[in-house]
């Protein structure tokens, strides 16, 4: 899963518990500052299926159809190029991925 403007991580740690020990849940984030305080975060509780990677999700740095389903608060809103975060998100996703995934 990944999570698009991950912040300090809080939306993560709720998807980790929906992915389970076996998944793996990616936050990305455009701030040094909330990637290393996500990142403290995610240590400081234990979360061990959850990495935080710093980028812009106009260029997200993960891989061709690596990701099951993308989650997002807003953060696209504050896009200057939605269209390239529509293209990066599409491109991430593998084939029958969900987008937007929303966690019950």
């Amino acid at each position: 899963m990944l999570d698009l403007g991950s912040g300090a991580g809080f939306d993560c740690f709720l998807a980790s518990k929906q992915v389970g020990e076996r998944g793996k849940v990616y936050g990305v984030d455009m701030t040094p500052e909330m990637v290393s305080l996500a990142r403290k975060n995610a240590s400081t509780n234990g979360y061990m299926n959850v990495e935080f990677r710093l980028g812009e999700i106009e260029h997200l740095p993960l891989g061709d159809h690596s990701i099951d389903a993308i989650i997002s608060n807003c953060v696209i809103n504050l896009s200057p190029d939605k269209q390239q975060v529509f293209n990066e998100a599409y491109r991430v996703l593998k084939l029958g991925g969900v987008w937007p995934f929303r966690m019950s």
